[in-house]
């Protein structure tokens, strides 16, 4: 399959999951508001599950592997917490109601590859404690951002992006960096 249909079929999901929830689609309905056949869906992803995976791995590349190189780490942030904001009902569907998918783990991971090139674009060794430095934070950076869906009142994406580059600005200069 092409990874244009993969990407389609991820948007039908998406949509569909933010309008029913994730309890409530189907891969027939899937495949039927994509207008794919069973065989086209089983032939690239084992299940729903497997297609989650897919989404979120390819909305995370999309908003920051994709960007890295072409610009600045801040304007990098803000596209991931834009991203969130924009997906919010998918991603509180697929937070609240299955345990499948690590949903935390797979954005952080993500985060991760960001951190990783700062540090290492800032001149620092991304030793083992650097490691652990930026594993933790992107773990803590991602439950704030889920956490922040399910608030009544929730901070708006660029209030949240600005905390995070003043946090990272913060623990640079603190390693003068």
């Amino acid at each position: 399959m092409s990874e244009c249909l993969k990407l389609h079929i991820s948007q039908v999901f998406k949509d569909e999951v933010a309008k029913n929830g994730f309890n409530h689609v189907s891969v027939a309905k899937i495949m039927k508001q994509s207008g794919i056949r069973r065989q086209t869906f089983y032939e690239n992803f084992k299940d729903k599950f497997d297609l989650l995976d897919y989404t979120i791995k390819s909305m995370m590349e999309n908003d920051i592997e994709s960007n890295i190189g072409y610009q600045d780490w801040e304007g990098i942030i803000i596209l991931v917490f834009y991203g969130i904001e924009l997906n919010k009902k998918f991603y509180k569907s697929v937070y609240e109601s299955q345990t499948e998918v690590d949903v935390v783990g797979e954005i952080s991971s993500h985060i991760v590859v960001l951190l990783k090139q700062i540090i290492e674009e800032e001149g620092a060794d991304f030793d083992q404690q650097a490691k652990d430095f930026v594993e933790t934070f992107c773990l803590g950076l991602t439950y704030t951002m889920i956490d922040n869906l399910f608030r009544p009142h929730p901070l708006e994406y660029d209030v949240i992006a600005s905390k995070v580059d003043d946090a990272l600005h913060f623990t640079l200069n603190l390693l003068n960096l």
